[in-house]
């Protein structure tokens, strides 16, 4: 019996010192999850809209205050996105992401249009920033669209640049 209480110790002690350790991967994996999931609902957008012929939109979902706290501004997207065809049909729905805000760097709206080439019907490039929101964090990852289409992304920036 007491070499089962000194093994417990021993393991109690070595959590206690393993724990706060922890705090920064699962932040990290948090933000890499949710720029890899903006990355592939982008692509997933474009394809779609290459087989649809265009009219394929993204744009952020505002659900109620239960689900998530409504976004202040058009360029926050930290409740979730929906890609919808032309008639509006919903084709994918990402959930509120949690411990991360993904904000559209551009503010160009709460939405962006794909065209039949998969580009961006308004032209130039779209920038989301997606960031811890624990306190004091710095961890954060940017998901970029060129003109061509082109999607990619970069830890621990806040441009593709």
């Amino acid at each position: 019996m007491l070499e089962l209480m000194v093994v417990v110790a021993i393991l109690a002690i070595l959590a206690a010192l393993a724990g706060p350790n922890m705090v920064p991967v699962i932040e990290r994996w948090r933000v890499r999850q949710a720029a890899e999931e903006m990355v592939a609902t982008i692509a997933f957008a474009r394809s779609e809209a290459v087989k649809r012929g265009g009219n394929v939109t993204v744009a952020r979902s505002t659900p109620g205050a239960s689900e998530c706290a409504l976004p202040n501004s058009a360029a926050d997207w930290r409740c979730g996105w929906t890609v919808s065809d032309g008639a509006g049909t919903a084709l994918r729905v990402t959930a509120p992401l949690g411990g991360v805000s993904v904000t559209n760097a551009n503010a160009s709206g709460g939405s962006f249009v794909l065209t039949r080439w998969g580009e961006l019907t308004a032209g130039g490039t779209l920038t989301f920033v997606v960031a811890s929101t624990r306190s004091g964090s710095s961890v954060r990852s940017a998901v970029c669209m060129g003109g061509g289409g082109h999607v990619r992304s970069k830890a621990g920036a806040t441009t593709c640049d």
